[in-house]
């Protein structure tokens, strides 16, 4: 891939935006100043019309052509590069785009941003690449009535700290407005201002970031002296804000203390957006949210909270890992996800140590981690990047999130948490404000670890994959390893490993035999939790893979009929999922499998109850979370029954931890409630609530109430562009709806392509992969996805889903028979 910052090196941007949400134009002015390396310049500038170029002040030929504007004749030597140009705001959530929310009956429009990767070059010319780091100075003028943000203080031209100043559309402070073309701000009010921004640090384009539009919020000052400000929109509680505003303040401190670099900007945003397509972005100083990913309304359970702890946590990571130092390029995206991946739980624990918040991280991301990492032509962490498509699937949650914060927790355990923060102390003293590749942190590391972190370090993230260890002595202290496939054979393949343990520290499959197995099984009380999830992950991937019968999960499962731990329950549930495959849906063998679930559960559900008591802890709360999810797969009507009159026409009467599963209940016992979910989905803006009604009616099996569920699918009014993807999860795992939902699919990928946004179009083959499991869906599966495999943005999720399939398709061949005779058993 051409780099531009071959032709010129940026040092500062002067940005001049006129800005009209309503007619979506973005009208610009932008100064460059550089260093010229050769007599052609290049900058990336897609979907944008140039108007004009002047190189010290004059003008220049130039063309714009496959989203590159290349300037001609351009002198060796230091420069000022002017670009006036228009362009329009988008409607994808990249870029400059569109957001709006309804307010007392008048639907407002926001304007924000959403730079990363790649997608700044679509708001102005620039550099658009990590390495290209430079200092912006921005303004922008927009109606007088709207509030607008970016990376920095506003600058105020009284005082000299930070305000806005007034403009009139005839007099633009910058010029501009003699420039318009067919009067873009003829919708506009007659008054104009303009807000000016304080200079920002040396950074990278893709963390520039700008909101415009009507909030509310509150300011808050952490110990450390950061103003912390969040927003949501004016139809949100504004005490939403709150628990997001805490977590920030505490997660800033917790980061100045163990990095030994204090946060270097004088403040930090936040701000709820209605429409967004990720969880959030860590733009510098200005990070945005999906409303779900921030708020946290009054009728909250503990899960959203620490939904919100985390995402809030790992945005700020990245304030130093990525926004302070900054990656060279993509292919080295993993420094700053890896690390921010386990950094937030890291900082959350010491917020909230009552979260029992690693819980999450092993049986979560770990086990995602390990699962994805199992199969053939899977990315590693670090991926070579040749062409802007490939930029987006990088964004794999599973490697580059979840694996590289397993490799980070790996490390950081070898190591030991004070010596690796010494480590990176070190990294960010010397690399601040500049760009790195991952052997800087590694030679950072090297004097605090006593082995060679970049030996080890290499080995899991420049290759995919990982190895199932067997025990060749005593406690592993000799032992083989061969590289862990579910879609393949197990090949000769090794790892530099220090150090085999058996709690959660390793990314590796312990490979235990039947005696091995057994004995840890009778101890099981004794080993700590750690050691068992390690004993029932690895388990459920052993038997995934075939070198263990599926049918040996039916008596495993009976031996934790009385545990407690809602994080071993959480794995429990997995290995129950996992013999789900082996049965058609509403077949004898699948009736036989929910009334051993009901079996297995009924005594630990009758012993905590289904409703939430004063006196239930966090982990009391998870674990009925758990068993309700398993007796609602048992069709448990009885507790249906109990559950559907405890439904409130007012959601936030419905006791909070188990609302989902009230509105399960009700809608399999009263199909016809489906009306009014979608009501209810339709009115309500608290989004925890909102998601909980949408899942549920997604849940309803009568043909003539499913069509009604179905008929969202791409109606962008009701169903949001970025929940599109949850409806269709939702609609595809209800075995009523699942056919009809990939047949949408299938007519609806143009429409997909346009409006789901690069990141998220590799999830539509990775979700349906996850649920086929007969011949005749392979058959569909390749048919649709099988021509799209030149497309660089979904190549690599359509081979690993094909492999998935075939490979679950032979399993559910070899161990049907074995795992039915073995179920016939306990029923």
């Amino acid at each position: 891939m051409e780099r531009l910052l071959d032709y010129f090196v940026p040092e500062k941007y002067v940005l001049d935006l006129l800005i009209d949400k309503y007619s979506k134009t973005i009208e610009g002015r932008v100064k460059v100043f550089g260093a010229s390396k050769s007599e052609k310049v290049k900058f990336h500038a897609v979907g944008l019309s140039v108007d004009e170029v002047l190189v010290d002040g004059k003008k220049i030929d130039f063309e714009v052509k496959n989203g590159v504007l290349t300037l001609f004749k351009v002198p060796r030597s230091d420069l000022e590069v002017e670009i006036r140009y228009h362009g329009g705001l988008n409607e994808n959530m990249e870029g400059a785009y569109l957001s709006t929310y309804e307010y007392e009956g008048t639907t407002e429009v926001i304007v924000a941003t959403q730079f990363e990767s790649h997608y700044a070059r679509e708001a102005f010319p620039c550099i658009d690449e990590p390495a290209a780091k430079a200092v912006f100075e921005l303004s922008i003028t927009t109606d007088e009535n709207d509030e607008v943000l970016s990376n920095m203080p506003k600058l105020n031209f009284n005082s000299g700290t930070g305000c806005e100043r007034p403009s009139s559309r005839g007099s633009h402070p910058h010029k501009l407005g003699s420039s318009l073309r067919n009067a873009p701000s003829q919708n506009l009010t007659s008054a104009l201002k303009t807000t000016v921004f304080q200079p920002t640090p040396r950074m990278s384009t893709y963390l520039l970031a700008f909101v415009i539009g009507r909030f509310h919020g509150k300011t808050i000052k952490n110990e450390h002296g950061v103003e912390i400000t969040t927003y949501c929109a004016l139809n949100q509680d504004i005490n939403s804000i709150d628990f997001a505003n805490e977590i920030a303040a505490k997660s800033l401190e917790f980061y100045d203390d163990n990095f030994k670099e204090e946060y270097p900007l004088a403040k930090l945003d936040q701000v709820a957006l209605p429409d967004f397509e990720a969880g959030a972005m860590e733009n510098w100083g200005l990070v945005t949210y999906r409303e779900s990913m921030l708020l946290v309304g009054k009728a909250a359970t503990i899960g959203a909270k620490k939904s919100v702890a985390l995402t809030v946590a790992h945005e700020l990571s990245h304030q130093w890992f990525g926004d302070l130092v900054t990656m060279e390029w993509w292919d080295d995206l993993w420094l700053n996800e890896s690390f921010a991946s386990v950094m937030e739980y890291y900082a959350v624990d010491a917020i909230h140590p009552e979260y029992n918040i690693f819980e999450r991280f092993f049986t979560s991301d770990c086990c995602s981690a390990l699962a994805r990492d199992a199969h053939l032509g899977v990315q590693s962490v670090h991926q070579d990047v040749k062409t802007p498509e490939e930029i987006a699937t990088l964004f794999d949650s599973a490697i580059v999130y979840s694996k590289g914060a397993r490799l980070m927790l790996m490390l950081i355990r070898l190591m030991g948490w004070a010596e690796f923060c010494k480590g990176i102390a070190d990294y960010f003293d010397k690399y601040k404000y500049d760009n790195t590749t991952g052997d800087d942190l590694w030679e950072s590391l090297r004097p605090y670890a006593d082995f060679n972190p970049k030996e080890l370090m290499h080995a899991f993230i420049d290759k995919p994959g990982y190895p199932i260890i067997t025990n060749e002595g005593k406690n592993f202290e000799k032992f083989s390893q061969k590289r862990f496939l579910l879609d393949g054979p197990i090949k000769k393949e090794e790892w530099p490993i220090p150090k085999i343990t058996e709690d959660m520290s390793g990314h590796y499959v312990l490979n235990l035999n039947e005696k091995e197995f057994s004995e840890r099984l009778d101890n099981f009380e004794k080993l700590g939790l750690e050691e068992k999830l390690r004993l029932l992950i690895d388990r459920d991937l052993i038997t995934q893979s075939g070198m263990v019968s599926a049918a040996s999960l039916i008596p495993l499962v009976l031996e934790f009929k009385n545990e407690d731990n809602p994080a071993v329950w959480n794995k429990v549930s997995s290995l129950i999922t996992n013999l789900r495959m082996y049965f058609d849906s509403e077949s004898d063998g699948e009736k036989m499998l929910k009334r051993f679930v009901l079996g297995l559960i009924d005594e630990k559900l009758e012993e905590i109850g289904i409703k939430t008591r004063k006196a239930d802890d966090e982990e009391v709360i998870r674990l009925r979370a758990t068993l309700m999810g398993l007796d609602y797969f048992a069709e448990d009507t009885k507790r249906f029954a109990e559950l559907s009159r405890m439904y409130d026409i007012d959601p936030e009467k419905m006791d909070a931890e188990i609302r989902d599963d009230i509105l399960s209940a009700k809608i399999y016992l009263e199909p016809a409630i489906v009306d009014e979910y979608l009501e209810k989905y339709k009115e309500i803006v608290d989004p925890d609530i909102k998601f909980d009604y949408l899942a549920a009616a997604a849940l309803v099996r009568e043909e003539d109430e499913l069509e009604k569920v179905l008929g969202l699918l791409g109606n962008f009014d009701i169903v949001k562009p970025q929940d599109q993807l949850y409806l269709f999860l939702f609609l595809y795992r209800n075995p009523k709806s699942k056919v009809q939902t990939f047949d949408w699919m299938t007519k609806n990928w143009n429409l997909i392509e346009e409006t789901g946004g690069e990141k998220t179009l590799s999830d539509y083959p990775i979700l349906t992969a996850r649920l086929m499991r007969t011949e005749e869906e392979l058959k569909k599966y390749v048919e649709f996805f099988g021509p799209m495999r030149d497309n660089p943005a979904v190549a690599r999720a359509i081979v690993i889903g094909e492999n998935e399939i075939k490979a679950r398709v032979e399993m559910i061949k070899k161990y049907h028979e074995a795992v039915a005779k073995e179920l016939e058993k306990y029923i």
